[in-house]
């Protein structure tokens, strides 16, 4: 382990946010639903808010990301360092 990324270790947080989103919605004949859905991945170094509806955090590089959804969806929050 290089000196550089232990003292980005001792000093900063790094997390991972997963959300599970549907992708494709399909109704069949009977009018039964099937969902499909699929893993966004965001790396934040700070999250303010995270709710299954609404998500606010901070990528690495500093930016603010702001995720509205209108159902709630699954969604990990994996703290790399």
């Amino acid at each position: 382990m290089s000196l550089k990324t232990w003292w980005k270790k001792v000093w900063r947080e790094e997390y991972e946010l997963i959300i599970t989103v549907p992708s494709e919605v399909t109704v069949h004949a009977d009018g039964a639903r099937t969902e499909k859905t699929k893993q966004q991945f965001y790396q934040a170094k700070k999250i303010v808010k995270a709710t299954p509806k609404y998500f606010l955090f901070y990528d690495l590089d500093g930016k603010k990301n702001e995720i509205k959804l209108q159902k709630p969806a699954d969604f990990h929050v994996v703290k790399v360092w």
